[in-house]
This record gives C-alpha cells, sequence and structure tokens, in this order.
C-alpha cells in the first residue's frame, strides 16, 4: 500500500492554488486554521486537546450554532500536528484499519467487526434513564470497577449552561451516570484528550465518529495516547446538529433560553423524551418522536459529507435498535452493539458472565439495514457531487462506497435544497408567525412553585 505523504494530504482538498516550494512549505505548516476557512471543521475538538503550546482554543460561534477553533499566535510554534490529527479534511480509513485492526474491513457498510448484538443493561434503573438500553453507562462502569480503566472521557450538560455540552474525564460511578443519554448538539468532546495524557492510568472514551477519527489520528503521532486509551466507546450517528436546532424548537414552543435550568435529550424509557426544568419548577416532557423531526435541516455542512454511521474505527459502537418489533413494544430501552476487536469482545463477554448486561446475536445484515448505513455510504456520493458543483470544498476519505445512482444525486439536491432553506432567517421568521403555537408539538407538564 501507498504511504500518504504530507503533502498529500495538505493538497489534495484544493487547499493551495499551487504547490508551494520546499522552503516555504517546512517553514509555515498548514494549521486548523485553514480547515476551518474551507468548513471542514467537524467540531471534534482534537486540535485543542492535542496542542503542545496550548494554543488551540475552541469557542461556540453563537451564529453558526457551532464549535469552532482559533490559534493563538503568540503560544503556536506552528508544528502543523493541529491539521495532522484533525479528521476535518480527511480520514485516512484504509491506513487506520490496518493501524488499528491489522487489514482492511471485508464488509464496507460497517466496516471491521467481529460480532454483532442486541443488549442492555441489567441494571433497570441505568437502562430505563439512558438513552438506548444503557450499555455504554453499564460497561464503562463495569469497566471501571474491574479495573480495566481508571476513568472515562464522557459528556454531560453543563451546570448553569443547561443548553451547552461539558467533555470531562469521570473517575467514579455516579459521574459516569452523570453522562448517560444522548446530547443532539455540538460536542468538542476531544479537548479533554489533554485531561488523559496529563492524569495516571488507563482510560475509555465515548465519543461520535468524528471524536473517534480525531482520537485515532491523534494516537498515530502520540504514543502516550494511544497506550492510556484502551477501550474506544463509538456511538452510531446518522449527522451532528447544530446549536440552532435547539434554539429552533425552544422558539416554536415559546420558552426563553434564560428561563431553562436543566436540559436532557433522552431517557424516561425508550425511545425516551426531552426534559426541560425551568426555573419556576416546572417539567416539560417532549416524546423523541415529536421533537427530532424538527432537527434534520440544522446540520452542519461537513456532517453533511460523513462516510461514517456506526464509528468504524472504535472497539465498541452503539447505536439504537429501531427494530419495528423493538418499536411497537419495547419501553426500558435496547441497543445494537457492534463488537470489533478481541479486547472488546473480551469486555463484553466479561460483563455478560458477570450479569451486568444482557447480550443477544444479532444478523450483520439485518443490522445495516436496521442502522440505516446506505445514506452515508450509498448516497454519499450524491451529496459529494452537489458539494462539488457548489463549489464547495471535500474531505479527502481513503476508502471504498458502494456503487451509487441517480436517485442518489436526486435525493441530495432535495437535502441540500431543505437545508439551504433552514439556514435563512427571514424564511425561518415567517414560519414561525404562519403556524400556530407549539405548532402540534405534544409537551406534557408538571405544576411549578
Amino acid at each position: 500500500m501507498k504511504k500518504i505523504k504530507r503533502q498529500d494530504l495538505t493538497f489534495s482538498t484544493g487547499y493551495q492554488n499551487s504547490t508551494p516550494n520546499q522552503d516555504s512549505l517546512f517553514s509555515q505548516k498548514p494549521s486548523i486554521l485553514k480547515v476551518v476557512d474551507k468548513d471542514l471543521c467537524t467540531g471534534c475538538g482534537t486540535c485543542m486537546g492535542i496542542c503542545p503550546k496550548k494554543a488551540v482554543i475552541i469557542k461556540k460561534n453563537d451564529l453558526k450554532g457551532v464549535y469552532i477553533p482559533s490559534i493563538n499566535q503568540e503560544k503556536c510554534n506552528h508544528c502543523g500536528l493541529c491539521y495532522e490529527v484533525c479528521p476535518g479534511h480527511s480520514v485516512d480509513f484504509n491506513n487506520l484499519n490496518q493501524s488499528v485492526f491489522g487489514h482492511l474491513p471485508s464488509d464496507i457498510m460497517l466496516g471491521n467487526y467481529l460480532n454483532c448484538y442486541l443488549g442492555y443493561a441489567t441494571e433497570y434503573k441505568i437502562r430505563y434513564n439512558s438513552a438506548s438500553g444503557g450499555l455504554v453507562t453499564a460497561l464503562l462502569i463495569y469497566a471501571l470497577e474491574k479495573g480495566f480503566i481508571d476513568g472515562a472521557l464522557v459528556t454531560r450538560m453543563r451546570k448553569g449552561y443547561p443548553l451547552e455540552p461539558e467533555s470531562f474525564i469521570a473517575y467514579t460511578r455516579d459521574e459516569i451516570i452523570s453522562a448517560a443519554k444522548s446530547k443532539y448538539c455540538p460536542v468538542p468532546a476531544n479537548i479533554a484528550i489533554r485531561k488523559i495524557l496529563e492524569g495516571k492510568g488507563k482510560f475509555a472514551v465515548v465519543g461520535l465518529p468524528c471524536h473517534i477519527h480525531g482520537i485515532r489520528k491523534a494516537e498515530v503521532h502520540n504514543k502516550r495516547l494511544k497506550e492510556k486509551i484502551v477501550f474506544h466507546f463509538g456511538l452510531f450517528c446518522s449527522m451532528g446538529r447544530s446549536f440552532l436546532a435547539i434554539e429552533n424548537l425552544l422558539r416554536m414552543l415559546g420558552i426563553p433560553k434564560s428561563d431553562i435550568v436543566a436540559l436532557n435529550y433522552r431517557g424516561e424509557g425508550w425511545p425516551g423524551k426531552m426534559t426541560i426544568v425551568l426555573k419556576n419548577g416546572q417539567h416539560l416532557f417532549i416524546p423523541l418522536s415529536e421533537y427530532y423531526k424538527y432537527f434534520g435541516p440544522f446540520t452542519p455542512y461537513r456532517c453533511t459529507l460523513c462516510s461514517d454511521q456506526t464509528a468504524e474505527l472504535a472497539d465498541l459502537s452503539f447505536g439504537d435498535a429501531w427494530l419495528p418489533e423493538l418499536r411497537k413494544k419495547e419501553k426500558s430501552g435496547m441497543s445494537i452493539v457492534i463488537s470489533r476487536n478481541k479486547s472488546a469482545q473480551y469486555l463484553l463477554k466479561q460483563a455478560v458472565s458477570d450479569r451486568k448486561i444482557e447480550l443477544m446475536d444479532f444478523n450483520s445484515k439485518k443490522a445495516i439495514d436496521v442502522i440505516g448505513c446506505g445514506f452515508k455510504k450509498k448516497q454519499l456520493a450524491g451529496r459529494l457531487l452537489v458539494s462539488r458543483l457548489l463549489g464547495k470544498k471535500l474531505p479527502v476519505f481513503n476508502q471504498k462506497f458502494p456503487k451509487s445512482d441517480f436517485g442518489d444525486l436526486v435525493a441530495a439536491i432535495k437535502f441540500y435544497l431543505l437545508r439551504s432553506f433552514t439556514q435563512v432567517n427571514w424564511i425561518r421568521n415567517l414560519y414561525y408567525f404562519l403556524r400556530p403555537k407549539y405548532h402540534g408539538i405534544h409537551v406534557e407538564r408538571t405544576k411549578g412553585f
């Protein structure tokens, strides 16, 4: 296999109109700002977490509703590491699969894997109060209590800033539980890898595919990080959502952000409901099926070009088991879990043996259909083509994709048209004006103080 050189990664995405001479290349290596300028940043936080000079800072951009990195030029030594570890401009899946698993995947839809299962946590409270069965929470607690890990990189909603996430290293059972449930907003989780490098012991990390991509790329450049992270837990992701999604929903419901004390996107059974706690003590409950359909258009551009739905570079991958038969009767939660290597398989086996989780074999072909992998695999070519025709910059992936057709192009055009309309303020304002209060969303309310 041909080894990809730095120059190939740097200029293959079209960042420069011409190739610079060798002297200028080594005197001014590309930084994360190149990625930001081309709107390819995933907001994963890897650049900030790995920067040896602490020169990269990630802040929320209120206009776009995403996190964007910047660089303190006084601290920056222009090493280019922030660019090298960035998954936004490129992810060399072939090389990373070789590095992580020792071979290329035989399944281009799911990636490398050993087994697929359906499962859930045996502790009912964990199962019921998680997004889809509590497997991630239960396995992290089990790994911690058995000494497999000393801590875990997880994410919870920030106290005092209930609409914003907070990624941190959990060292106790209670801290792990505090990070349960999905977060349908931008999460720069990888800023916390600095805490892993500064801490003692072994760690697990939990993240979306882009977070796992960034960590795997960072591990290539930092052997100590690779040695300290013993488990990579990946979460299925169709696409990320900007903060504009939740802000749009709150506006539809007539709820000022300043009135909110706490917010959870999932929990209270399966498929779960959003819980909003107001300053007056009132609790609002909104079923997932009622609100999530309004989130779709608020997807950051780079998320629309992602090729990985199941976190293919993780050790274990988790997501909702959207089986028709489960939708009818399941109320406590059930997950699909994909085991990708022997260490992950061993952890699952031990947790089952100690009755911390329950697992059932699940057919991988059925998993592909249930997860809906075609959107990020077969249909991706259409979105890449439309983006290219619009003059957008594209990420580089080194991997195989299934053959696409004309229908995928039509779907991509419809997708981007809907997305573009929702980005226009006056169109959104007109929509709010014409629609009745609550827009037909079912909201349960408790009494306040």
